[in-house]
This record gives structure tokens, C-alpha cells and sequence, in this order.
């Protein structure tokens, strides 16, 4: 039995991508799509570039452009909606070099253009369907404005009164519905982009549908579904679902820590409304590792506090079950269920393992006494915090970041540490010499024993840990093992997925069972350059590589991986790395006593270097790694600035109106947006960290700038980031001083 929920309104299809459409009065929607639909895109004859508004504005024109297909199957393009000419007429062409100022030529998709093949920008959700609900919801919000359907590219407009809320078609996510033969699932929310703003034929430019869409839409209109049966649709066809659908598994993710955790969020980021089901061994809420190596100041008997990934609060407002105390014994493939150690059962539609590490341990050390230690969960740390005061003595086993994290940690504790590594120099399979150098001095001068090329052996006694070196026997009253961990690939390899230390993945998370994926601590990643596969241990990816998870959860299309990041803090050094490090890599460029920061090249490692690391970071992102020594001025002392010491006069202060940005270009720095809000003025870096936009064509909330593509949200002073997308790296800020009616830019 089936319930007709609503009919179709309108049938739209763009034949080339980013001119307006066409409407049908039916069409044939295939897996891809409306057919026809994206098939071709304008290209800038001189350099082969996309045609792709908002993210250059001279292409900001191209909306008010469409495109049909015509009577014979050739593609016609027009300016006006009442000529139109074939897209490679040349009568055409030469109104197009008029229009943009520039030789134009439309090309199809996967045709050769200039040196490269030409591929969409952005891969593209099958359909993307929006209710005539939602459109007169936003027109309440905007009575002023013109709502027109050509703003926001729907392929299906439909009329949906028998559904509940605002945006009725909110209701269709994770369920399978029916208009005529056509069989579609709703998959996530669409989000919308500064293309809802610009002028399109007949439709003028309106900032102000963008600024509501991001605070009353959360930047959502509409939904994308994923084709399920190809079929004919027309105009007036009812739009049906089934009246009692099948209980939709959930999607389970079995690991309660970092990365489970992110996962769950990024999958209710990305629009998912489907059950999340999280089970993890451990009692408390999810939180995060790095702070559990990183304190130990705070005096004997201190407590420690778990820095939550999610709150209770959190939880709860995301509508995910979380599951503590439950440890997950066994996954049963074919069933698609876990089980528990209660023996009880869990279905699940995707699984996610995010089981993490565990400590490594001596093999027959530890005697029961309390006085072997490792970090790994709260109770680890709390154990060790306990058992320290100053002028307790204390070994360290291992001469990675968590012994020297932790050695540091104690030495603020005035402990007597001692350090034992077992290859010549600290950090000696993870960075280069030069900076492994620079860290251990640091050590030392506080006071750190450095026994480095030394193993000894260790025996736990009831008042003490005895010590046993090639010079003799030692005492001391504690030791911490930080030799590593061992991925928690059990579940994996009892299930018979691929295992090679770690769980083997591809770069989305993906394992050998389609249905199962990997993150975190215990994956082993495909990533560029590793064609085998890496293990990452960092707070980075455990941020980040959820969100690759999810994408591919939700059958969205892939993003580029963010550079591989990593940081350790000891005493008052922030070490942070941007890609990933050859211990045996020899330095491009090194620069600062205090505050050093090294360029290897594809790699870089900053101590209190922050916004030269995230800089860093961004060129990685764009695969041009040497970028970043052109941009080292903001972070030296005024003598070593680039930029005269004086700064650069950008004008009068009139020329800044309040709420406005104004885009300049510095000799030195290149194009700076300038902003004034309530007498304060602020200087970004134009260019948003991560996509090719320019943030003067975004617009500003609060003390916020928000770029026009993906919605990104930059703090006008610190340049930290909210609301974007995974990888985002921090926006360079700069200095702007009001000497009298003038303001000068300090860099």
C-alpha cells in the first residue's frame, strides 16, 4: 500500500553548468540524474579555466545566461530568454567574448580541454528536490525579495501538503518514495551557496536570501536523493511513499572515543537523520586523549578533566544513543549485527569501527603494585597524577611525544625524571635531526635526564621500580611506559576484513566489507604517497578523517584529504607539523632562535609558530608546498617585518564604511579585505584557507567574515575558523592602525 504525499510541480535541468535552466513538462531521470543534465560548462578560451560563479566574480554574469537543449539534441545558449543560438554558433561565440570580455567556448564533460580533461568542479547529488512549502517558507522570512525557483537550481519542484513542518521534504531523508516510476531516497539536506544571491535572467542580485538561508535555513534548502529506479516523470505526477516502511537499521558505530564521536557528528553535520547508535567500553562520555599527557602542573591530588568531544547536552541535542559500559565482542557479517558481551544482538545498516589503540606493556613488569604506568584513558592519567610530587622520582620508557610530553609534565611537577630511549636521539623515526635536536636541548635545560641508545630492564618492587643498566642497578619510585600502541584490531580480524596492523582502508574509511569503515587510531589509511596504507595517530585526523567517513556514509561525493597535521605541547613550546614528517628530510629554509620554524619542503614543523604552520597547511591543501616563504612577515618582530615599519598607508578612514568590505591589494601580501565594525577595523587575507573564493564577496555577522562558497566562518581577529568544512585552515589576520583620518596595515 502506498500514500500519495504530494504532486510534482516543476521539472528543471541545466545542460550547462552555472548558465540557468530549462523547465520540462517531463523528463527522464536516470542513476545520474535528469538526462542531460550538467552534461557541458563554459571555459575560458585563453586558459582553459571553468566558468564557475561565485568563486571569481568576472563569472558572476554567467547566471543571467541560459541554456536548453533544443529540438535536434544541440545545446543553444541564450542572453535574453527569447534568442537562442547553438553553444558553438559563431554568432554565439562573439557574443559571449562581448559578454565576459574574453573567448568563450563550451565544452562537454570528460572532452579535452587545454592539457587536461574537463571534469566538474564539484560532483554532483543525483536530484535535488525542493518543495513549494520550503519556497514560500523563505519568501514569509524575505516578503521583500524575489524567491524565484532559478535561485536555487532545484531539478524537482514539488507540491508536498500531506507532509508536516515548513520544509516538508525534510520528512522524505532516509526514505524511500515514488513519483510515477520513479523510485528515489532522500540522502541529506542541500546546502546552498552564494549562487542564491547573484542576478540570473529576469531575477535580480539579493544578498540578503544568502544571510537568511545561513540563519533561519542552517544553509539547507532542500533535499538530494539518490536515484533508486530510473523512470519517466512529467509535471502533475503524485509523489508517493510506502505506509509502513521497514524499520531503517541504524548506522553503528562501535567505539566511544575521539573519532567514534566525530563520526557521529559529522554524519548529523552532513544532514543525516538516520538512528546513530554509538557502543563504547569505557564509562565516561566521549573526550578527548591529547590533554592526558599534556597537564601535570596542576599539585598533587589535582583531579582530571576530561575535555569532551561531545557533552551529555550535546548527545542528546544530536539524537544519538550512546551505549557506555558496553563492550562489542563480536561482529556477525552476515547478518550485519554486533554483539555485546551480554550476548545480546544490534542490527546495523553501516558499521564503523573506531576502536582506537591500546598502550603497549613490558611483558611480565607489572606486579600489582600501582608503580608501572601508562597513559591511555582518564583513570591511566588520574593514576599517575596521584602518584607524583615534587621530588618524586620518575622514568620514562620511550623518547617519542607522549615520553616527552609526559617527562615534561612532570618536571613542571619538580619531579626527578629520567628518560630512557632506545635510539640515539629523541624523536628519531618521527622528525629530522636539526628539530629533534632543538627539543631535546629544551629538555635538558629543564632539567630532564636524558639516557638515550640505553635499554634497560625494569622490575616493579613493592616501594620502588629497580633499574637495571649496563653501569649498575637504579631506583626510582615510578615509571611510565610510552613505547607506543597497538591497534584494537581484534573485531576486524574476526570478522575477516583486511588487517595489516591496523584495519585496512581507503582514503574515505572504507574497508574490505563495503559496509564497514574504519577511523581513527585503528585505521590503516590509504592517503597519497601510501599506497599501503598509513596508521595516523593524531587529535588531527581523529577530527578529520570522520568527516571522509561520513561523506562516503551518506553517499556524498568525496572531498579532497586535508594534510596531515600534528602538535605537542611541552612546557610553554607549542610544536605544531603540517604534512607529514621524514625523520631523514634535509631543511629548505629554518628561520628564529625563540620561536624556530623549519620548511622541509612537503612538510614543516613550527614551535610557537602557529600561523605559519596553518599557512603551511593551506599551500599543502592547494599542492603547492613552496608558497608559504613568500608569507612570513606577520610573525616576525618589527625589525624583520617585510612590510615598511611604519606599515602601508590603505587610506582614508572614510573610505572603510561601517559593516562593509573593501577589497585592496598590498604589494607584499596581495589581495586583503578590510573591514569596519564599530570603530574597529580588521585586515584578513582575502582568499578563504580553504576553497578559491574570495571573502570580500562573502559578507560579515557579528565579528565574522563568511566566505560566499562554502559558508566558512572566520574570527576577524584571531582568524580561527567555524562552520566549515573539514580541512578548513585559519584565516591570516593583520594589524590595522588609525593614525589620525588615515589607516596603515601592519604586516
Amino acid at each position: 500500500m502506498i500514500t500519495v504525499v504530494g504532486s510534482v510541480r516543476e521539472i528543471w535541468r541545466y545542460p550547462v553548468s552555472s548558465l540557468t535552466g530549462e523547465s520540462l513538462g517531463r523528463a527522464m531521470i536516470m542513476k545520474t540524474g535528469v538526462a542531460g543534465d550538467r552534461t557541458h560548462a563554459l571555459f575560458e578560451a585563453s586558459s582553459s579555466n571553468i566558468v564557475n560563479p561565485p568563486t571569481s566574480k568576472k563569472w558572476n554574469i554567467a547566471p543571467r545566461l541560459a541554456a536548453r537543449v533544443g529540438d535536434t539534441g544541440i545545446i543553444q545558449i541564450s542572453s535574453d530568454g527569447r534568442l537562442w543560438r547553438a553553444f558553438d554558433d559563431p554568432s554565439m561565440l562573439d557574443e559571449l567574448e562581448a559578454i565576459f570580455g574574453t573567448r568563450m567556448e563550451s565544452k562537454r564533460y570528460g572532452s579535452q580541454v587545454g592539457d587536461a580533461i574537463a571534469k566538474p568542479r564539484y560532483a554532483m547529488q543525483p536530484i535535488h528536490l525542493l518543495s513549494r512549502q520550503s519556497l514560500d517558507a523563505l519568501q514569509a522570512c524575505l516578503p521583500d525579495s524575489q524567491i524565484d525557483v532559478r535561485r536555487f537550481r532545484p531539478n524537482i519542484v514539488v507540491d508536498l501538503p500531506d507532509l508536516a513542518g515548513a520544509r516538508p521534504e525534510d520528512s522524505l531523508l532516509g526514505k524511500e518514495f515514488s513519483i510515477g516510476a520513479l523510485r528515489l531516497r532522500g540522502t541529506v539536506r542541500c546546502g546552498r551557496c552564494a549562487f542564491t544571491t547573484l542576478a540570473q535572467q529576469g531575477v535580480p542580485e539579493d544578498r540578503s536570501v544568502l544571510r537568511t538561508l545561513i540563519q533561519d535555513f542552517e544553509k539547507n534548502f532542500g533535499i538530494y536523493c539518490e536515484v533508486l529506479e530510473p523512470g519517466e516523470i512529467a509535471v502533475g505526477d503524485t509523489v508517493s511513499t510506502p505506509v509502513a516502511p521497514e524499520p531503517q537499521r541504524p548506522i553503528v558505530i562501535v567505539g566511544a572515543g575521539q573519532a567514534g564521536a566525530m563520526t557521529a557528528k559529522a554524519l548529523r553535520d552532513l544532514g543525516s537523520t538516520q538512528s546513530i547508535q554509538i557502543f563504547g567500553e569505557e564509562r565516561h562520555a566521549p573526550y578527548e586523549r591529547p590533554p592526558l599527557s599534556k597537564g601535570g602542573d596542576e599539585g598533587k591530588g589535582a583531579s582530571i578533566s576530561p575535555s569532551h568531544v561531545l557533552t551529555a547536552a550535546q548527545i542528546e541535542d544530536l539524537n544519538i544513543d550512546l551505549n557506555l559500559n558496553s563492550r562489542v565482542v563480536a561482529v556477525h557479517r552476515q547478518t550485519r549485527e554486533i554483539e555485546t558481551q551480554d550476548g545480546e544482538r544490534h542490527p546495523y545498516a553501516r558499521l564503523v569501527l573506531a576502536t582506537g589503540g591500546s598502550a603497549r606493556r613490558l611483558r611480565g613488569l607489572e606486579r600489582g603494585h600501582g608503580r608501572v604506568h601508562v597513559i591511555r584513558t582518564i583513570e591511566d592519567a588520574a593514576n599517575l597524577n596521584q602518584s607524583l610530587q615534587a621530588g618524586s622520582t620518575l622514568c620514562v620508557l620511550g623518547s617519542g611525544w607522549l615520553g616527552l610530553e609526559i617527562a615534561a609534565a612532570a618536571r613542571k611537577r619538580l619531579c626527578d625524571v629520567t628518560l630512557f630511549g632506545r635510539q640515539n636521539r629523541v624523536l628519531a623515526r618521527m622528525i629530522p635531526s636539526e628539530v629533534a635536536d632543538y627539543v631535546a636541548a629544551r629538555h635538558i635545560a629543564e632539567g630532564v635526564k636524558l639516557r638515550l641508545g640505553e635499554v634497560p630492564t625494569f622490575r616493579e618492587r613493592p616501594d620502588h621500580i629497580e633499574v637495571t643498566t649496563a653501569s649498575g642497578v637504579e631506583k626510582a619510585e615510578h615509571l611510565v611506559l610510552a613505547i607506543g600502541i597497538s591497534p584494537n584490531n581484534h573485531l576486524a580480524r574476526a570478522a575477516g576484513l583486511n588487517v595489516a596492523g591496523g584495519v585496512v582502508t581507503d582514503e574515505s574509511g572504507a574497508t574490505s566489507d563495503p559496509d564497514i569503515f574504519a577511523v581513527g587510531d585503528v585505521a590503516r589509511q590509504q592517503r597519497p604517497g601510501y599506497p599501503k596504507g598509513i596508521c595516523v595517530e593524531s587529535w588531527h585526523n581523529a577530527n578529520e578523517q570522520p568527516y571522509s567517513a561520513a561523506r562516503a556514509l551518506l553517499s556524498l561525493p568525496a572531498e579532497p584529504l586535508t594534510p596531515a597535521r600534528f602538535w605537542s605541547s611541552q612546557y610553554d613550546m607549542m610544536i605544531q607539523i603540517a604534512g607529514f614528517p621524514d625523520a631523514n628530510a634535509q631543511v629548505v629554509r629554518h628561520e628564529g632562535d625563540g620561536r624556530p620554524f623549519w620548511d622541509f619542503g612537503s612538510f614543516a614543523i613550527g614551535i610557537n609558530r602557529s600561523q605559519e604552520v596553518h599557512r603551511f597547511a593551506a599551500q599543502l591543501a592547494l599542492g603547492n608546498a613552496e608558497a608559504p616563504t613568500r608569507y612570513q612577515a606577520s610573525s616576525k618582530s618589527s625589525a624583520q617585518r617585510k612590510g615598511p615599519a611604519e606599515g602601508v598607508d590603505i587610506g582614508p578612514v572614510d573610505a572603510f564604511p561601517e559593516g562593509e568590505i573593501r577589497r585592496l591589494e598590498i604589494d607584499q601580501l596581495g589581495a586583503v579585505a578590510i573591514v569596519q565594525i564599530d570603530q574597529r577595523y580588521f585586515a584578513v587575507n582575502d582568499r578563504c584557507p580553504h576553497a578559491d573564493a574570495s571573502l570580500s564577496e562573502g559578507f560579515i555577522e557579528r565579528d565574522r567574515i563568511v566566505c560566499p562558497l562554502h559558508f566558512a566562518e572566520f574570527d576577524l581577529q584571531t582568524g580561527d575558523p567555524s562552520n566549515a568544512p573539514p580541512g578548513c585552515g585559519r584565516l591570516a589576520c593583520y594589524t590595522v592602525e588609525r593614525r589620525d583620518h588615515h589607516l596603515f596595515l601592519l604586516f
